[in-house]
């Protein structure tokens, strides 16, 4: 696996933890609606300076002691195979007792329940952008939804992958879990108190407490 060069300390991703951001360069297969790690981390992967696996190992050895969290995104961290990805977290376990949390958007529901059965990661923070359990994939109006937020339109078996994801986070109710949604200009209020709601309904049947937060959307800085 090849790591963006700059490590980001965060003390806003996991509340109360002082962690450390750390961006994979495989990609993404969403491009969303304002998207700041685009071009930079998506776009432009291959001309960027990175960091193999050894070197964020090595980084983490030497200055752990300055975060309690590894956070890993991307794009999309589980763009990675689990043949990289599971022995990666485990060399950070052997190193690393704070921790471990995974960015994504979801679309790898089966990866997810591997990493969460083997306690591998700590937890999941899973942007569910939109309300898939209410969009039709046949409306003309929710594929203009689609196509704005996510830069593509879906198919029925990647939405019932994301909505997989949702539940599996939320049946497995880690404390350092959450579901969350920037809160794009482009859309109404509406949409995220749906989100809201379905929150709250697969926490209550699954007598669960994962938490959901609308993100702050913020403008790129175009100087």
């Amino acid at each position: 696996m090849k790591f963006y060069k700059n490590l980001i300390r965060s003390f806003n991703d996991l509340h109360g933890h002082h962690a450390l951001l750390i961006h994979t360069l495989t990609g993404c297969n969403f491009h969303c609606y304002g998207c700041h790690n685009y071009e930079e981390l998506v776009l432009n992967k291959d001309t960027q300076p990175y960091y193999y696996e050894d070197d964020i190992i090595e980084h983490i050895q030497f200055n752990g002691y300055f975060f309690d969290a590894i956070i890993l995104s991307g794009g999309e961290f589980l763009l990675e195979s689990l043949d990289q990805i599971i022995p990666f977290l485990f060399k950070v376990k052997s190193i690393f007792k704070g921790i471990i949390i995974i960015n994504t958007n979801g679309t790898f529901p089966d990866k997810i329940k591997v990493l969460l059965d083997r306690n591998l990661v700590d937890g999941i923070h899973l942007d569910m952008k939109l309300p898939y359990h209410l969009l039709h994939l046949n409306n003309k109006d929710d594929q203009e939804v689609y196509k704005s937020v996510l830069g593509f339109i879906p198919t029925k078996l990647l939405v019932d992958r994301l909505i997989t994801s949702v539940h599996l986070v939320i049946e497995h109710n880690s404390p350092y879990s959450q579901i969350r949604t920037v809160q794009y200009p482009i859309l109404s209020m509406d949409f995220f108190n749906e989100i809201k709601y379905f929150v709250e309904a697969l926490n209550k049947n699954y007598d669960t407490n994962v938490p959901y937060f609308v993100n702050e959307f913020m403008e790129q800085d175009s100087s």
